[in-house]
């Protein structure tokens, strides 16, 4: 299962289906590895696939000595550390596609619950679910990427919002309530420290029903020598650092 890759072919008789699953000799001996240009001893080969000649094609971005012993990576793809675990057999260090799924809900015994119950409903959004978020940084930060599901962020701004505020945003015109689901939208700043308050405070409820804490996974890192096992403390490491870096959001 770790050595299959997705290769597209464009053949009739597949009957629309133009991906198909292979073996690629050489290739697959390949580490992973993102590009990284502060690590210049690395090579990172680029690929793509060439429709027309119907072949892979790798190309590295730096020239390599022919007497070198320099190791040759290619990128496995934009995968959670969940789907490499699975997918590949490892957990990858300072993922920057590092991602957590967890189940969130608007809890029935809140106050003002069918108020926010309402409003999310309006925006397009569950009232509880499996929502996904990545490690957090400021929404002004200079990235294409939202390190927060839409789901999860319009939760938390509805959970965090007073009566006036429910009123207004329920009152408000489609596109203006809209902004709600986006994470870098601007807001005012009371409400955009309550959601905080509230993301850290979920986060720290959910880093405590682990059966250990993050130092204790630090030192059974340093003991353990079981292959398995080790991963499996590595990856719930990564998910425990994800939830802190929320708990410790306004500190950054």
């Amino acid at each position: 299962m770790t050595r299959q890759n997705k290769v597209p072919v464009n053949l009739a008789e597949f009957d629309g289906m133009d991906h198909t699953l292979a073996l690629i000799p050489l290739w697959d001996m390949a580490n992973h590895a993102f590009p990284d240009t502060s690590n210049e001893t690395r090579c990172v080969a680029e690929t793509c696939y060439n429709a027309t000649n119907e072949q892979l094609e790798c190309s590295l971005t730096q020239e390599v000595s022919d007497t070198a012993s320099v190791p040759i990576f290619i990128v496995y793809g934009t995968r959670t550390d969940a789907e490499f675990l699975v997918h590949n057999g490892f957990v990858c260090p300072r993922n920057p596609h590092a991602n957590v799924q967890k189940r969130f809900t608007l809890v029935p015994a809140i106050p003002l619950y069918k108020e926010r119950a309402h409003l999310l409903e309006l925006l397009g959004m569950p009232t509880t679910g499996t929502f996904s978020f990545g490690p957090a940084r400021e929404p002004a930060a200079a990235t294409t990427t939202t390190p927060i599901s839409q789901e999860l962020i319009s939760l938390a701004r509805v959970s965090s919002m007073t009566a006036k505020e429910l009123d207004e945003y329920t009152a408000m015109e489609e596109t203006q309530r809209q902004t709600l689901r986006t994470y870098q939208a601007l807001l005012p700043a009371e409400l955009c420290a309550r959601t905080e308050r509230w993301l850290a405070t979920v986060m720290k409820i959910m880093l405590l029903r682990y059966p250990t804490t993050i130092e204790q996974d630090e030192a059974l890192l340093k003991t353990n020598r079981h292959h398995i096992r080790r991963l499996l403390i590595e990856y719930r490491l990564g998910e425990k650092q994800i939830l802190r870096s929320w708990c410790t959001l306004r500190e950054l």
